[in-house]
């Protein structure tokens, strides 16, 4: 579905018109706070996401995508290594003055631009090869939308299966604020109907992945061994 789809079905739920401008932006309003009320109910699979940028000589700072709420991890694809995260303070204690390049092996989370809002990163040493694709992972979140989204597909905020708790959410946030209590409550537990549903699936995306603890010596190495020591219980 569309925005405009949602906030016109919750519109239609309400009885309201669905070509009002004052009513569209009312519906729109709700929407925005349903949606972040959606994506606050678990560490969702679709929140995970991917980006790349390309390193310039002599910079050492970079934006994130705009929609990255939490940075996860970081890889050098053009030299086929990965990139550990360390905090700002270890770069600065390594390098004072900021002037060693070099193969960017190391990422620093700077904060966010005063400016744009966006994550912002330091890598260390300061890249002195100007073509190199870093490639990272992130927790995202969910823009607030205006007008300019009413035309724009969910699907790449929200899957289809959530999409339906959207209308039911927005339509009883209006029911409330009209003063029908009965009828929110009964949109209200339509949308709790649809979360069930999309926190099962949620939990089952993974597959037959396997949380065990991994060894060093499987080409996995995340930090856990087992070695038989010498001697004998008693």
């Amino acid at each position: 579905m569309t925005n405009l789809q949602v906030i016109q079905q919750a519109l239609r739920r309400v009885g309201l018109s669905t070509t009002s401008t004052t009513f569209k932006n009312g519906a729109r309003d709700y929407l925005n706070i349903v949606t972040k009320d959606v994506s606050s109910r678990a560490k969702w699979f679709w929140m995970f996401k991917s980006s790349t940028f390309t390193v310039s000589n002599g910079t050492q700072t970079y934006s994130l995508a705009s929609d990255v709420a939490e940075p996860l991890s970081f890889r050098n694809k053009t030299q086929d290594h990965v990139m550990l995260v360390i905090s700002s303070q270890t770069l600065d204690a390594d390098d004072p003055d900021h002037s060693i390049t070099g193969d960017a092996s190391y990422v620093a989370i700077n904060g966010i631009n005063s400016s744009t809002g966006y994550v912002e990163v330091d890598l260390y040493p300061k890249p002195d090869n100007g073509t190199d694709v870093i490639a990272y992972r992130y927790y995202g979140f969910i823009p607030d939308f205006d007008s300019d989204d009413d035309a724009n597909s969910l699907d790449i905020y929200v899957p289809q299966i959530v999409q339906p708790a959207l209308v039911f959410g927005v339509s009883a946030l209006y029911k409330e604020e009209k003063g029908d209590m009965e009828g929110a409550g009964i949109d209200r537990g339509e949308m709790e109907r649809v979360m069930q549903r999309a926190l099962t699936q949620n939990n089952a995306i993974q597959g037959n992945r396997s949380y065990r603890k991994r060894r060093t010596d499987d080409g996995m190495d995340y930090g856990f061994t087992f070695a038989v020591e010498n001697g004998s219980l008693s």
